[in-house]
């Protein structure tokens, strides 16, 4: 009988300790992804399958996965996004846009958002996040700009201004990447801090309509007590492929987060 009551001791405590170490194992921070698009639907957003994932969704939330920094909540759908709530919204710790168009989202909701981030929350624009909402002042306010078009869909020397931020410490000086370039309006560079922007000499820049030549391409911005963070790549499928842009995507989500 010694030996069985030693074994079940030894199942007891391991039982034990295993409840403790769920129990003390904090929760992950939600990342809520929205992904709805009222315009312009790109390719990394459109899900394969009525239960799949886009490739956008896949990415960051194996990103989440392979970190071990946060999970994500999807929200692609017109149903998605009427079944969210000013509660909901509350539950996430960041929350990350890659939309188009005037999002058909209650103002309650709309400003649960924006209060979110206010007190301490955090969000992320992706590439056409600045294609949204244009007749919201308070999104523009948060975001730091919105979309005026694509002069460039080329391959293009970007200057990392940044080399310490989280979203851009691993890319050094420049990258060259091939991909959709964004320029914007409402858009000034003292109201944000430029993490990446465009080098001219690598495009015909006569073709933008800053006479400035000056393009910036990820930022941030503070917003309350909160942190807003945009970058315009991801609109072709190779750049959510390139290790670099997931690095770049990770460290603005850590970032927004505030675990960087």
């Amino acid at each position: 009988m010694r030996p069985r009551r030693r074994l079940v001791g030894l199942v007891v405590v391991a039982a034990a300790l295993l409840l403790f170490a769920t129990q003390a194992r904090p929760a992950l921070p939600r990342v809520l992804m929205v992904t709805y698009s009222a315009g312009y639907q790109h390719d990394v957003v459109r899900r394969p399958t009525a239960g799949g994932l886009s490739t956008a969704e896949r990415v960051v939330a194996d990103l989440g996965r392979r970190s071990g920094g946060f999970e994500v909540s999807h929200v692609s759908t017109r149903d998605d996004l009427e079944r969210l709530t000013a509660t909901s919204v509350r539950a996430h710790g960041a929350i990350l846009f890659f939309t188009t168009g005037e999002l058909p989202m209650v103002a309650a909701v709309r400003q649960a958002i924006f209060q979110a981030v206010r007190d301490g929350g955090g969000f992320v624009g992706v590439h056409s996040a600045t294609d949204t909402w244009y007749t919201i002042a308070e999104y523009r306010e948060l975001l730091g700009g919105s979309f005026d078009g694509h002069p460039w869909h080329q391959r293009a020397r970007l200057i990392v201004e940044d080399r310490t931020h989280p979203a851009t410490r691993h890319l050094g000086d420049a990258l060259e990447i091939n991909d959709e370039i964004y320029q914007f309006r409402d858009w000034s560079r003292p109201s944000v801090h430029v993490l990446l922007r465009l080098d001219p000499r690598s495009v015909d820049v006569g073709r933008g309509r800053r006479p400035d030549g000056d393009y910036a391409l990820a930022w941030t911005k503070a917003y309350g007590r909160g942190r807003a963070i945009y970058t315009a790549l991801g609109h072709e499928p190779g750049v959510w492929a390139d290790g670099r842009f997931q690095a770049h995507l990770l460290g603005a989500i850590q970032w927004a987060l505030g675990r960087s």
